[in-house]
């Protein structure tokens, strides 16, 4: 088990000092002080995310605060994290491909990891002066069109590229470990999610949601397999960021712990169905599809017609229905806030299932 902090009141001044000055981001002021205080409210489900407030012995020429994530305490939620791998995602992300994302994300100021029990920390810069998007009110429609049009550039940038040699770490949604592990939990959460949230879901999506558990496994499998490129893996309201000093496209992502390599389409229909009130989702749903085809293409992309993004998008709605499981039927969201954004993805996700009939779609 590695010497640092386990969680954000843990941490030292002397500690945060040693770390900020050993990766460069202190030169003269020495840390004399540290608060903490929880980042937002209904958010850091899967891990303890914290604003830290630094107080220096001289003042100027250093970050009055950082953001700091550690592991959930909560004992289901840790123990989801650690079967799926999220926190040595996160970390590897961070240290191996965040410099080289067309998306901004914080810049890392310092990352350690123990794999023998996935503790870990990560200490990032904190984005201020931006827009957060909000996973209950959903995105509007000028976020929505800038969240696809920078995850297009973030899949083009990587299409085809991640089982070329040197990709080998980066995690792989195909593995049939992960498979396995993804049928095991929805099998587990399934009914209770069912109970929990009956009223989000109607009577075509309950069956199709049975209809998935005993064929999750190459559900996965399937989605993962085809137009493979870098998965954010959780691209939705709450873990963006918009402002005009946010790269190209204005837009900032976070909270990359479910990142890895797969099937492009799963993070377009994660963010169309997850993230957006359902009347405008349904109006534009193409429109968008099409504008992040448009920046595939732009990117270079060839071979790849829109027919066939299609065709993949309405198979990741079917898996939508694994996040709208997971986060009802068993794991701990939080607070009230958590509680009403995850019903809020379960009622998108219900209503795109049902609109594109994915029943038909499920493995055989």
């Amino acid at each position: 088990m590695g010497d640092w902090p386990r969680n954000a009141a843990s941490v030292q001044p002397g500690w945060l000092d040693g770390v900020l000055r050993n990766n460069g981001v202190l030169t003269g002021p020495k840390v004399t002080g540290v608060t903490a205080a929880n980042v937002g409210t209904g958010v850091g489900i899967m891990g303890e995310v914290a604003r830290l407030s630094i107080e220096y012995d001289t003042p100027g020429g250093a970050p009055a605060t950082v953001v700091g994530k550690f592991p959930t305490a909560d004992p289901t939620n840790l123990g989801v994290a650690r079967a799926l791998y999220f926190y040595p995602r996160e970390v590897a992300f961070y240290t191996k491909l965040a410099q080289h994302s067309p998306i901004r994300t914080p810049r890392l100021l310092h990352a350690e990891i123990d794999m023998s029990d996935h503790s870990f920390v990560l200490l990032l810069e904190d984005l201020r002066d931006v827009t957060h998007g909000d996973q209950i009110t959903g995105l509007t429609p000028a976020q929505a069109e800038a969240a696809v049009t920078a995850l297009g550039r973030l899949h083009g940038a990587w299409w085809g590229k991640v089982d070329a040699a040197g990709m080998e770490t980066l995690f792989d949604f195909a593995n049939p470990e992960y498979g396995a592990a993804v049928q095991a939990g929805y099998q587990g959460f399934l009914e209770p999610a069912l109970e929990n949230a009956g009223d989000c879901f109607s009577p075509y999506t309950k069956k199709v949601a049975r209809g998935l558990a005993p064929v999750a496994a190459r559900a996965v499998e399937q989605v993962s397999s085809s137009w493979r490129t870098l998965l954010h893996g959780d691209y939705r309201a709450d873990n963006l960021m918009f402002g005009a000093g946010l790269g190209q496209d204005g837009v900032a992502a976070l909270d990359w712990q479910i990142s890895g390599k797969g099937g492009a389409l799963y993070d377009v229909a994660y963010l169309i169905c997850n993230s957006m009130p359902i009347a405008y989702h349904q109006r534009v749903e193409k429109d968008l599809l099409h504008r992040y085809h448009e920046m595939l293409l732009q990117s270079g992309v060839e071979g790849f017609s829109f027919e066939e993004c299609w065709n993949a998008y309405r198979f990741a709605v079917l898996c939508g229905l694994f996040v709208a499981v997971f986060t009802t039927g068993g794991m701990d969201v939080g607070n009230e806030r958590g509680l009403n954004a995850m019903r809020a993805i379960a009622r998108r996700v219900d209503a795109a299932v049902s609109q594109l009939e994915v029943g038909e779609l499920l493995p055989q």
